[in-house]
């Protein structure tokens, strides 16, 4: 049970059926009375006459048993509607009471704050007293709402279903699946999540997927296809409940919010824009007719994040991974990665004709935002936490699928090559094949023996200095060397085109050309997503 769900519990659905039961039962209660009345005036004598009025008592008896069941069904939907509300309404209440505080919570009722940093000691002392009554009264309300829900089911087992479609926690009606079908408990590896995964039968898989859209479309060990699949239900769920609380807070706050208003205002604005770019990403396979694969998709942090493939990973031969770095984010630019994904696999398939080639957006995890956060090598540590276990993910769920082991390459770029780097040391061993780092500030290591990684397969492209200073900004103890000093590494060009971004400062004007169509720099990094390495 998820805390983004219980925003949405309402007990108008239940209270509705409740009625509806009600009056179905008031129906069969009249019914019973016209019956009986008819069986009172049924004169004579005879086998005929007895035998109609045996049976129609025990029509009536029917009728009445069915009267109380849907009377009793009526009275457990009616409490359950007065619980669902209860608990929507306190929910929602918090959740505003929250975001007065500047503190966000997560889909999964984790509590974070995402004021501004410069704090006073005093306010940080009230900021952390805050978390922790707001995270005391999340926990009360999902403890009050798993109370309806078993309140609910022991009532409605009692009277031997009918109205089991409301027993499994949803307000919605959510149909019960057919087995009792579980999710893999916590801690499960990606290799157990992909052998439980292929030990279902392609119903129970769609069972699970209906039942469970946002935990099946982000576990890693489950094949791509569905994901995707889950993940666009769950995009089309969770873009409705931003939607809906960002009209709430405009109609709480009115014209005038005050600047914290105003800071909750503009994070939900930012989430409804990223799910809306999800969106148009995935749309264009409509126009270019490049199938996308949603992978990834997480509203629980601070940030929407989400990975997104061009190709099917689950049948490529070879998959490429693209993680970016700096001012990298969903709302703003997945569409651009998207493009560069474009020419990247058109430039990966010139070099593999006959191939399958998938190409991976991963903006699956938060990369900083502004110059004070890409300081923060935290930001890169979280994210090679996740990336890791994307990549063993796509790599079981490839070993226990049909098409079997593909040729997986990780490519980063800026930050995102630290990110990598780092994700590369936490990999099981085997699952990459090839690590190429681009622009980087820091390979994330001090020694390439560190990487899970074959001998001679990291590889690095450095542009002109001058023009790319990002190269080994990081200090070596937090962000590790740089990859285009450091043994071990093979050299790919760093020849980028003539093309610069003239919006940068000219020491960073190429750092982004590792994406230039047609440029030596990208024809190499391709060459190695294609298994071909360098010419």
């Amino acid at each position: 049970m998820k805390w983004s769900d219980l925003l949405q519990w309402e007990g108008s659905s239940l209270s509705q059926q409740a009625q509806a039961y009600e009056k179905s039962a008031q129906s069969l209660r009249s019914a019973s009375e016209s019956l009986q009345s008819n069986v009172s005036s049924l004169t004579g004598q005879g086998n005929t006459v007895d035998a109609a009025r045996r049976a129609m008592l025990k029509l009536c008896a029917e009728v009445e048993r069915q009267e109380e069941k849907l009377t009793a069904l009526a009275s457990v939907l009616s409490e359950a509607s007065e619980g669902a509300e209860t608990v929507g309404t306190a929910a929602r209440k918090l959740d505003g009471t929250a975001a007065n505080h500047s503190l966000h919570i997560g889909a999964d009722g984790s509590v974070q704050y995402v004021g501004p940093h410069n704090v006073s000691p005093a306010d940080a002392v009230t900021i952390k007293k805050n978390m922790k009554i707001v995270s005391q009264q999340v926990a009360a309300i999902m403890e009050k709402a798993t109370s309806v829900v078993q309140n609910t089911q022991s009532k409605l087992a009692a009277l031997g279903g009918g109205a089991s479609s409301y027993a499994n926690g949803s307000t919605k009606g959510t149909r019960v699946p057919k087995k009792n079908l579980k999710l893999p408990p916590k801690g499960a590896s990606e290799k157990e999540v992909a052998k439980w995964w292929s030990s279902l039968s392609d119903a129970e898989k769609e069972q699970m997927i209906k039942a469970h859209p946002q935990e099946i479309g982000n576990l890693n060990g489950i094949d791509g296809t569905s994901r995707n699949k889950a993940n666009r239900i769950y995009l089309e769920d969770a873009t409705e409940r931003e939607e809906k609380k960002l009209e709430r807070l405009k109609q709480r706050y009115g014209p005038h919010p005050s600047r914290r208003e105003r800071q909750e205002l503009e994070l939900v604005e930012e989430r409804v824009k990223a799910l809306h770019n999800v969106k148009d990403t995935i749309k264009r396979e409509d126009q270019d007719g490049v199938p996308r694969q949603l992978l990834s998709l997480e509203t629980s942090g601070k940030h929407v994040t989400a990975a997104v493939a061009q190709g099917n990973v689950d049948t490529a031969a070879h998959v490429g991974v693209v993680v970016p770095g700096l001012y990298s984010n969903v709302a703003e630019n997945l569409d651009d990665y998207d493009k560069r994904a474009g020419i990247m696999r058109e430039n990966v398939q010139k070099h593999a004709p006959g191939e399958g080639v998938a190409i991976v957006s991963y903006l699956g995890y938060e990369a900083p935002q502004n110059l004070a956060e890409v300081a923060d090598i935290g930001y890169a540590r979280r994210g090679a936490d996740k990336l890791s276990g994307f990549l063993n993910g796509l790599d079981a769920s490839r070993e226990a699928g049909p098409a079997g082991d593909a040729h997986i390459s990780v490519a980063g770029h800026s930050f995102g090559s630290t990110t990598a780097g780092i994700a590369l040391t936490k990999v099981n061993p085997g699952v990459v094949d090839d690590l190429i780092q681009f622009g980087s500030p820091g390979s994330g290591v001090q020694d390439v023996s560190e990487f899970k990684l074959e001998k001679g397969h990291a590889w690095v492209s450095a542009t002109d200095y001058k023009q790319d200073m990002v190269q080994g900004i990081g200090d070596d103890g937090r962000f590790g060397k740089n990859p285009a000093k450091m043994p071990g590494y093979n050299h790919l060009s760093g020849d980028v085109g003539d093309e610069i971004d003239k919006s940068q400062p000219y020491p960073f004007q190429k750092h982004g050309g590792y994406f230039n169509k047609d440029s030596k720099a990208l024809d190499d990094i391709s060459r190695v997503i294609a298994g071909r390495g360098k010419k």
